[in-house]
Order: C-alpha cells, then sequence, then structure tokens
C-alpha cells in the first residue's frame, strides 16, 4: 500500500491564494526595476533654489564694517568646507556607534507558516528483506505555523568588531585632523583675502578718478593727432603711454573688484551682498612679529601638525589590521538559545527552549599563519615609512615658510619705501604741471605708477601676512581657541582675536621630550631654587610674571548653521595640547 493510493484532500484555498501571490510577486519582483529618469531643467532649478536657500540660511547679517577677526569668524562658521569638513567628522563618529553594536549579541525572531496540497507520510522498508514493514504514516499537518525567538553570540565576530570598533575611533580622530587642516587653510585664505579686499576698498575711488583722467587724456591725444597740432611720432608716442597707462590701470580696476568676491565666497556671503571693511590706515600696517625661533617650530610642527596626527592615527589601524587577519584564523565559537513554536498537532511539546555552543575550525588556516604575519609586518612598516617620510615633508615646509617669511618681510619694506617715494614724486610732478614744468602725459603718469606702487606695498603686505600664517600652519599652531564663550559671531571674532593675540606675543608652550632622569631633574631642580632663592635675597622683588597654565579640553564641535541645519554628533574628545596662556 502506497501513499499514491490514497485519496488526498485537494489543497486549502488559503494555500493556493498564498501560492499565487507569492509566484505574482516573484515575476513582478523582477521587471520591477526601471532605468533612472533623467533630471529635467524644472528639477535642477528646483535643487538650486532649495540648495541656495540652505546654503545661506541662519547666518547673522552683516550689520556694519567688517574686521579681520569677523571675517575669520564668518569663514569659520559659515564655509561650506568646514561644515563639510565637520559633517564627515560626525558621520566617522556615528561609524564608531555602529561599530560597536557588532559586539552586542544577536536576537533574532523569526515567523512563518507552510501549505501541502497532500499529507506529508512515509513508510519503512526492511533492510534484510526489502518488504515494507509499517502502514504509511504522517506526523506533519499540512498548514503549520512556526516561530522562534533566537539568541547568538559569536566569539570570532564579538573579537572583529572590537578591532573595528578602535580601527574606527582613530579614523574618527584622524578625521577630527584633516577638519583642523581645512580649517586653518580657510583662515589663511581669508586672511590673504581680506587684505586684498582692504586694498580694492581703499584705492576704489583713486582707481576710478584715475582711470576716468587717463581715458579723457587719452581721447585729447587722440584729437591732438587729428589736428596734427604736433609731430605725428610724438602724438603716436603719447597715445600708446596713455593706452599702457589705461590698460595697467583697467587690470588694477578688475583685480580689486575681484578681491571682494574672493572674501564673500569664504565668508559664505551672496556674492551681491553689499560690505565694507574696517580698513586699517596705510600708516599702520606694520610687519608682524614672530615670537618663535626655528627649532621652537620644528618642535611644534612634530606635535602639532594635523597630517603627522593623522598619520599616527592610522598607524594604528595598520596593527589593528594585523590582528584581525589573525584573529580569523583561529576557531570560531558560537553560544546560542531561544524559544521555539511549532503548530503542529502531532508534535508532543509544541513549545520548547534549546541552548548550546558550536565550535568550528578550518584547520587549513594554520598555513596562512606566515603569509599573514609577513603581511602584517610589511604593512606596518609601510605606515611607518609613510610617517617618517611625511615628517621629512613637514620639516622641508617649516623651512621654506620661515625663507618665505624672511622674504616676504623683505619685499615689504621695499614696496613700502617704493611707495613713499612715489607719493613724492607725485607731488613733485604735480606741482611742475601748476608751473607748466612737466606736460599733463606725466602728470597721469605718475597718478597710475603711485597707484601701482601702493597696490605692490599692500600685496606685499598681504603675502608678507600670508607667510606669517603660513609659518603657523607649518607648524601646526591653531588660529582657533579650544573653547568659545558662546556661539555668536561677535564672541567668536572676540576668542579668535585673543588667540591671535596669544600666538603673537609667544605665549605657545614648545614641547620638549623628557629624557633626563627623576633623579637628575630633582637634582636640577634644586640647585636652580637655591640660586633663585640666593638671587631673590640680594635683589628687590621683581614685577609680577604672568601666570602659566595647561589648558586642555576638547575642540567646540558644531557652530551656528550646522548645529541649525542638521543633527551633528558630539565630537570625541580630541588629545590635550600645552598652551601658555595669561
Amino acid at each position: 500500500m502506497n501513499l499514491s493510493s490514497q485519496s488526498k484532500p485537494p489543497m486549502t484555498h488559503r494555500a493556493r491564494r498564498f501560492a499565487l501571490t507569492a509566484l505574482a510577486t516573484a515575476v513582478l519582483a523582477g521587471c520591477a526595476v526601471a532605468p533612472p529618469e533623467t533630471l529635467s531643467t524644472q528639477d535642477l532649478l528646483k535643487l538650486d533654489q532649495t540648495d541656495r536657500s540652505v546654503m545661506f540660511a541662519q547666518q547673522e547679517p552683516v550689520t556694519g564694517p567688517i574686521t579681520l577677526d569677523e571675517a575669520i569668524a564668518r569663514a569659520v562658521k559659515y564655509n561650506l568646507q568646514q561644515r563639510l569638513a565637520l559633517m564627515e567628522r560626525a558621520l566617522e563618529d556615528d561609524l564608531v556607534d555602529v561599530q560597536k553594536q557588532g559586539m552586542l549579541p544577536k536576537l533574532t525572531a523569526r515567523a512563518g507558516m507552510r501549505a501541502r496540497n497532500n499529507d506529508y507520510g512515509s513508510s519503512s522498508e526492511s533492510l534484510a528483506t526489502g518488504v515494507q514493514s509499517l502502514v504509511p504514516s504522517t506526523s506533519q499537518e499540512r498548514d503549520t505555523h512556526t516561530a522562534d525567538l533566537q539568541m547568538t553570540w559569536n566569539v570570532l565576530d564579538f573579537g572583529l568588531s572590537y578591532f573595528g570598533a578602535k580601527a574606527q575611533g582613530n579614523k574618527a580622530l584622524a578625521a577630527e585632523e584633516r577638519r583642523r587642516r581645512v580649517v586653518a587653510d580657510i583662515i589663511r585664505q581669508t586672511r590673504t583675502a581680506y587684505w586684498n579686499a582692504v586694498t580694492a576698498e581703499r584705492l576704489k575711488d583713486r582707481v576710478t578718478s584715475t582711470l576716468a583722467e587717463a581715458r579723457q587724456t587719452l581721447e585729447y591725444a587722440r584729437q591732438t593727432e587729428q589736428k596734427r597740432l604736433v609731430a605725428p611720432i610724438l602724438a603716436l608716442r603719447y597715445q600708446r603711454d596713455l593706452l599702457n597707462m589705461v590698460r595697467q590701470t583697467e587690470a588694477l580696476d578688475n583685480e580689486l573688484a575681484q578681491a571682494k568676491a574672493r572674501l564673500a565666497t569664504l565668508m559664505n556671503l551672496p556674492l551681491t551682498t553689499d560690505f565694507t571693511l574696517a580698513a586699517p590706515d596705510a600708516s599702520t600696517l606694520t610687519s608682524p612679529n614672530l615670537a618663535y625661533e626655528l627649532a621652537d617650530l620644528e618642535a611644534l610642527a612634530m606635535v602639532r601638525r594635523p597630517e603627522l596626527r593623522e598619520e599616527s592615527y592610522l598607524a594604528r589601524n595598520a596593527v589593528l589590521e594585523t590582528r584581525m587577519s589573525l584573529l580569523r584564523l583561529f576557531p570560531n565559537a558560537s553560544l546560542f538559545g531561544g524559544l521555539s513554536y511549532d503548530s503542529n498537532k502531532y508534535l508532543a511539546n509544541n513549545n520548547w527552549a534549546d541552548a548550546g555552543v558550536q565550535v568550528s575550525w578550518n584547520l587549513l588556516n594554520v598555513l596562512s599563519w606566515p603569509a599573514i604575519s609577513r603581511a602584517g609586518e610589511s604593512r606596518e612598516q609601510v605606515a611607518e615609512l609613510r610617517r617618517q617620510a611625511l615628517r621629512m615633508t613637514v620639516l622641508s615646509q617649516v623651512h621654506i615658510a620661515w625663507l618665505e617669511r624672511q622674504r616676504a618681510e623683505i619685499a615689504f619694506r621695499r614696496a613700502n619705501e617704493l611707495s613713499r617715494l612715489q607719493d613724492a614724486i607725485q607731488v613733485q610732478t604735480e606741482n611742475a604741471a601748476r608751473s607748466s614744468a612737466e606736460t599733463h602725459l606725466e602728470v597721469v603718469r605718475a597718478k597710475v605708477e603711485t597707484l601701482l606702487a601702493t597696490r605692490a606695498r599692500d600685496l606685499s603686505y598681504a603675502e608678507l601676512v600670508n607667510a606669517q600664517n603660513t609659518i603657523y600652519q607649518a607648524a601646526g599652531i591653531d588660529p582657533l581657541p579650544e573653547r568659545i564663550a558662546d556661539e555668536t559671531l561677535m564672541s567668536l571674532a572676540r576668542d579668535i582675536a585673543e588667540t591671535n593675540r596669544k600666538i603673537e606675543s609667544g605665549h605657545v608652550e614648545v614641547p620638549r621630550l623628557a629624557v633626563a632622569e627623576p633623579a637628575a631633574v630633582a637634582a636640577a631642580g634644586q640647585a636652580v631654587a637655591e640660586s633663585v632663592a640666593q638671587a631673590v635675597a640680594s635683589e628687590p622683588a621683581p614685577a609680577p610674571l604672568p601666570a602659566l597654565r595647561t589648558v586642555s579640553g576638547s575642540m567646540w564641535s558644531h557652530l551656528g548653521s550646522v548645529a541649525g541645519s542638521s543633527q551633528v554628533a558630539a565630537t570625541a574628545p580630541v588629545e590635550s595640547l600645552p598652551v601658555v596662556v595669561r
């Protein structure tokens, strides 16, 4: 007697409907993927309108002349490159939390149903005689429902997730260093653009009047040639000289017009914004003070440069990658336990709990140990050599910045002296023209040359300021405070001004590596204390010195429009750097 000889009830309506639904879903899913639609002009215009509304949203309006500190504050707070770097740092922080979740056990809930069009049955056959020994029977219903809740914990996954979380933490710290580098570069560009824009604002009226006078004189020269009032060769040379002056003045006018646009871009202001600058008097332009020696800048760069710190963090990951590769060679153990349910009426127990442990190990993985060890050592050596090569690059950048700053200071002094002489020449030329000792051409020439000399002086000063900030950037000196009073623009500008004052006055502690033994240090300190005590006893009391303290803490993570437009994760604390402040 077999199963086919028995009459079976037909498949239930619910089972047939379920099967047809599943089949239709599978067919439709295969045809569901359609090529993406191209963006229409209206779509692009809508995207442009949305982006523009977000780009300049939640910014404090310009209410007066912009100072250098306010320009830097606006660039730091609103510049899109800074906001992008900040969001990248926040993303890396979020990925750290994602990696940590991998160390937790997995809790899986499952539920399902199963239907057949006939009964699941079977019989047995004797191995000795080949005769059927049991009547066909079933222990499974046609329609069943199952559900279970299982918790599993994989030891190998835990170890890999642990090292992955540590590696992601290093990536987050590296992202913070990249943000520091972006901010320092933005501030350096803002300083240069500010002084160029100051020159533009200071010379705008003079350039306009001189250009109009040169064009008027050129037109007069053309009329003189046409009327043949002077020799043709003289008239042509006269026009040539005037055309050269007009060309130089127009180039200067165009260059000055672009300066404010560059500054507005760095401050993330709409390019149509009309703003003025708090331009200092030209007589106050003096060489900034550099309060650090070359050896001090080298020591600062070795500790503070974002590139070196970033590479050091990433070098840690080379070690972690080796450990993760070796960990995969070990046996894998999984712990599991859970609750289950089955609606099958033939079961004696429809609900049950189970638990256990399972261990597996690919024994051939042992053969990979030597190769993985060699690859790990090579990876770590590459990271070490990359860091050393970068260290050499940083040292060369410090030296080049030092030499460039010396050159820029000499160039500024020469340009300043030339501007002073040209001002005197213009005065003398105008006086001579009043007494008919000089032609109007020479007056125009003197004015144009004075404009160019003034522009050259201001450009030299901008280059000097840029060289000074390049030195600070090469040394890794942060132009921003580690803490701010509040996130308003004026408060940030004040904090930036105070930080810059401390940097300019040399109040940045130069790191030194302690190599002496503790006993030797104590003995040296005792000797110094005794000598100081004797000196104090024999001399009048000196004026009190400024108190020194070490400032540490987490760099503030978000400002203004960033906090308002997106949820930015709090940044992980960065390594504190000693800074001496009053």
